[in-house]
């Protein structure tokens, strides 16, 4: 920092204070660096405070000491940033207390401040807006709702398909066996003092029901559709056979028990409760010396028996899965409905499948820096590269192949400088054809003044396509120099277009 040669001597006991400003002329609300020097045998327990400044400067800031030990004497400088929001000469006088010692200095500075002038010709001034009520935008607050509720429900039906089908479970777990299936089924067929006929006619069917079916699944015979004289022929040619072992006892007992049912279906009668009891008995009793009549099977029989039990069980998985993948294409459909009736076909599409210029757009860290030797400030969702070029500097995201392409270019300012041909010659290096320009002038958040070109364009992409490309180039004149910032996206690209409003939001110069 550069000091002037303003300077105070003040004296008291042995302290000798200096104090100087880096500037007596400044403009209202400029700093000033203000600065106290003293030289001290020892600093232990020092005490120093700054008392009260005069009026119209105002301490802004107050930093730490800097100690300086030369020749065994320390050297202690304290420094603050004042200011003055007043413009006129002033006195700038500043007592210091030092080891409780109030000090003055026995000359003061004189600081001119000066008057900051505003443009009111060149800079264009608005009116005050007045307030507006809006009603609060509630369009759209259930779309969030519908999305997690559609996705809750989705995951619902997978998990109850996948429960229903077994799909994680063992492909050799066991099947319950037919017999323990029968038994079971036995234990909750139950009668009362109090059943009628309709009630008798129920559990005879039932239990018919579980001994034919247990003869069909385990002895292999048809048997549900065969009337009782069928079934016992049947089971006598099997006995015959050698098929079945089984004994004259158990045979008749399964003909008594077929007896006993059709006079109950057919000639309505009732046998009573303690002869249906019996009959339940008897059923249990046939069934596991059936179960012990038929012949094991030989190793290749039970090679093949649970071949078949596999491929049996992969067919059912197979079935369910694809009943599965039917309601899941079901509900999936009517989801892509509801959204497309929602968002449209775009936005479903970019909720669905993705699109990298909404991830760009929705980019949670954009990138704030200053391009150029003559610099311009800007926004953007990633840093932009240096890239060659012949006659200044050129700083770029991607390229014309993407969706969204970026540049930053700086050079020298000169007036003959043609900005159009500038713009058109850059596109043309850049494979871009039927250009179509307008031009209109532009202001920055800032009150900065640029010039906005801005057209359409055609490229053909590295895949030989012809793409419709929009364009927008800002020429700024600031700093000494000529900035240009372009933004090139595709025709059409919502996305693209917000994210060129928020970067020119954002382009600011700061002052060299």
């Amino acid at each position: 920092m550069i000091f002037l040669l303003l300077s105070t001597k003040a004296f008291s006991q042995s302290f000798l204070i200096e104090s100087k400003v880096d500037t007596d002329s400044i403009k209202v609300g400029e700093q000033i660096k203000y600065e106290f020097s003293f030289a001290l045998d020892s600093i232990e327990s020092l005490n120093f405070k700054l008392q009260k400044i005069n009026l119209p400067f105002e301490i802004l800031e107050e930093y730490g000491f800097d100690t300086i030990l030369t020749n065994n004497k320390y050297r202690l400088i304290k420094k603050y940033s004042i200011t003055s929001f007043e413009p006129g000469s002033f006195p700038l006088i500043a007592p210091l207390n030092i080891n409780n010692q109030i000090l003055r200095t026995n000359d003061s500075i004189i600081i001119n401040v000066s008057n900051v002038k505003v443009d009111t010709v060149s800079k264009k001034f608005f009116d005050i807006k007045n307030i507006i009520a809006v009603e609060k935008n509630t369009e759209g607050w259930w779309k969030k709702y519908f999305i997690v509720i559609s996705i809750g429900l989705m995951v619902f039906l997978l998990i109850i398909i996948f429960r229903q089908s077994n799909w994680f479970k063992d492909s050799k777990e066991e099947i319950t066996p037919p017999l323990e299936q029968a038994i079971k089924a036995l234990k909750f067929l139950e009668l009362t003092e109090k059943n009628n006929k309709q009630d008798y006619k129920l559990y005879y069917s039932k239990l018919t029901e579980i001994v034919k079916s247990y003869y069909e699944k385990e002895v292999k015979v048809d048997a549900i559709e065969s009337t009782t004289n069928e079934l016992l022929n049947k089971l006598e040619l099997l006995k015959d056979s050698g098929k079945l072992d089984i004994g004259k006892e158990t045979l008749n007992n399964f003909k008594s028990v077929l007896n006993n049912a059709d006079l109950v279906k057919f000639a309505k009668s009732n046998p009573g409760l303690h002869t249906a009891v019996k009959d339940k008995k008897l059923v249990k009793s046939i069934l596991i010396d059936t179960k012990k009549a038929i012949p094991k099977l030989t190793e290749e029989e039970l090679l093949k028996s649970e071949i078949y039990q596999l491929k049996l069980k992969e067919e059912n998985r197979q079935k369910l899965l694809k009943k599965g993948l039917k309601w899941f294409g079901v509900f999936f459909g009517i989801s892509v409905i509801g959204l497309i009736s929602i968002f449209g076909l775009q936005g479903t599409k970019d909720f669905i499948i993705g699109n990298d210029t909404k991830d760009l757009l929705n980019k949670q860290n954009w990138i704030e820096s200053s391009y150029g030797a003559y610099p311009i400030n800007l926004v953007t969702p990633d840093v932009l590269k240096r890239s060659k070029s012949g006659s200044g500097q050129l700083f770029e995201f991607q390229n014309l192949d993407y969706p969204v392409y970026i540049s930053v270019f700086t050079k020298p300012f000169s007036e003959d400088e043609d900005y159009q041909a500038l713009i058109l010659n850059n596109l043309k290096s850049k494979k871009g054809s039927n250009i179509l320009t307008q031009v209109e002038e532009f202001l920055t958040e800032e009150g900065v003044k640029s010039l906005k070109f801005f057209g359409s364009f055609d490229y053909e992409n590295n895949e030989q396509e012809n793409v419709k490309k929009e364009y927008i180039s800002l020429v700024f004149s600031e700093n000494g120099g000529l900035q240009v910032v372009t933004f090139v996206m595709d025709r059409n690209n919502k996305y693209a277009s917000s994210i060129y409003e928020r970067i020119e939001k954002s382009i600011e110069f700061k002052k060299l």
